[in-house]
């Protein structure tokens, strides 16, 4: 195909450069899908490495198998190319078994195809492939608008399949992922783990996702089950470094994750991690969020479980919620005209920020209004901020070099849930928005192919928080020069 397309004649307008040259990429992921059918057709005649996978298929599985021979399948390549390949297929050893035969799938499915699996072929894909349709899928506004650009680069796949691969990859990887944290849980905290001798950010926040739940009973006059569609909280987290300046590390990548769970789930998730990283040896732990009850109410968890020493834990809470809630609270005072209400906030504000003993002037100014206000409004700011007074320690936080807004999981939680998830009109079912969020966080936090090599090999991957290089690898001399030749078209003035 690539032949035939260099025979034919140069383009001589915009419109068919272009179509040239999406005829070419096309062309050229279809010829690179064939280079690909030849590894596999080479993988197959490997007989050592065919009984490998299969002895490795048996001794995974947790029932005997029985080879059943060869087997004709299909795989989707990254190309959009389908190949037909004739590969071993082991099946469930029901010999001397008793009974009726089953009819019907396992969870499971029938069997398996061993050496396919040794590749990292599952569900009919390649692993390129199926991180391609994963990615597209988190990243698109909808599944239509996935399949469209897929196929624009030669991958036709309809949604249902999108669907089908997207959710499988992201069941996978969140089992992976309670596996390896529940095992963090019992297991003693590593000393050498990524957050040791580091400092660290912690952040949690949530978002709103609405969800649809099918009514049992009748159907309606129209022959469907009616539903109903509940709001629900995903709570995002966030673990990032920080500078010497208190800066976030733009050479670390940060780690995101969500759950799509209550109170206790979200915090069984966030101190595995906090666990299997090694967060109770870093040098210093900042725990940052709003002023949201069912966070602060576990906070000392921190401490206790994921054995964080107290002396290096560091609780905050965010200056400009903060700021936010004494603003509400003093436009509750309706015997103060607005510009007096407005320059006392001003100046609570600034005290609360640039003075050391803000936190004392803010409830000595909240206590004289208390007295001839019969509004809770101000009572309760006063026990508020009571409560949080040790976490509202601006000034000392500055002189520590530690941020004190919370500006970096606010923006997680739009990019990952609101701008994919809580489009007008999108309601989903729990299971399936769960996991794929889970995978966008992982995208969106530089951490794709951590998640697809995880699933491909069916093992959790640590996340890895070393150093990233942004500016990518750069060729050698000898490449550059060799480019250079072959690329390079002198102009009419210098050939002439």
């Amino acid at each position: 195909m690539l032949e035939v397309l260099l025979a034919e004649p140069f383009p001589q307008t915009p419109a068919d450069m272009l179509q040239l040259e999406q005829r070419l990429s096309v062309a050229a992921a279809q010829t690179a899908d064939q280079m690909v059918l030849v590894q596999l057709t080479r993988a197959h005649e490997a007989e050592a490495f065919v009984r490998q996978a299969i002895a490795q298929a048996r001794a995974q599985s947790p029932v005997p198998l029985i080879h059943k021979g060869f087997r004709m399948t299909s795989v989707l390549l990254l190309g959009g190319t389908r190949i037909v390949i004739e590969t071993p297929y082991l099946r469930e050893d029901r010999r001397g078994r008793r009974g009726r035969r089953r009819r019907i799938r396992g969870p499971h499915g029938a069997g398996c195809y061993p050496v396919l699996e040794a590749l990292g072929i599952a569900d009919r894909v390649s692993p390129a492939t199926r991180s391609e349709i994963a990615l597209h899928v988190v990243q698109a506004a909808s599944y239509r608008e996935a399949a469209a650009m897929l196929a624009r680069r030669g991958l036709a796949c309809d949604v249902s399949r999108l669907v089908r691969i997207s959710t499988a990859t992201a069941e996978t990887s969140s089992h992976l992922r309670e596996a390896a944290l529940a095992a963090a849980l019992r297991l003693p905290v590593a000393p050498t783990g990524p957050l040791a001798g580091k400092r660290v950010r912690v952040s949690l926040d949530g978002g709103r996702v609405r969800t649809r739940r099918r009514h049992r009973g009748r159907k309606t006059a129209k022959g469907r089950h009616g539903f109903s569609t509940p709001w629900r909280e995903p709570r995002l987290l966030v673990i990032d470094f920080l500078d010497t300046q208190g800066q976030p590390d733009r050479l670390r990548l940060p780690l995101y994750d969500v759950l799509l769970g209550d109170a206790e789930a979200v915090w069984a998730l966030l101190i595995g991690y906090l666990r299997l990283l090694g967060a109770a040896y870093a040098e210093v732990v900042e725990f940052i969020a709003d002023g949201a009850e069912w966070m602060w109410h576990r906070v000392e968890r921190l401490s206790r479980l994921a054995e964080i020493p107290a002396a290096k834990l560091v609780e905050v809470l965010d200056f400009y919620h903060a700021s936010q809630y004494l603003s509400e609270t003093l436009a509750t005072c309706r015997a103060l005209p607005k510009a007096q209400r407005q320059a006392l906030y001003k100046r609570l504000r600034h005290a609360l920020r640039h003075q050391a003993d803000g936190v004392e002037v803010g409830l000595e100014a909240l206590r004289a209004l208390a007295t001839t206000h019969r509004s809770k409004a101000i009572p309760r700011a006063l026990g508020s901020v009571e409560t949080h007074a040790h976490r509202m320690r601006y000034v000392t936080l500055e002189t520590r070099q530690l941020p004190i807004g919370s500006g970096q999981v606010e923006s997680a939680v739009r990019r990952v849930v609101n701008l994919r998830f809580k489009a007008p009109g999108s309601f989903w079912m729990e299971t399936t928005v769960s996991g794929l969020m889970h995978l966008r966080a992982a995208f969106k936090a530089g951490r794709w192919n951590e998640i697809m090599i995880g699933v491909i090999t069916d093992t959790f991957q640590v996340p890895s928080f070393e150093p990233v290089d942004n500016t990518g690898p750069q060729p050698s001399v000898a490449i550059q020069e060799r480019e250079t030749s072959q690329t390079f078209v002198a102009s009419r003035k210098k050939a002439a």
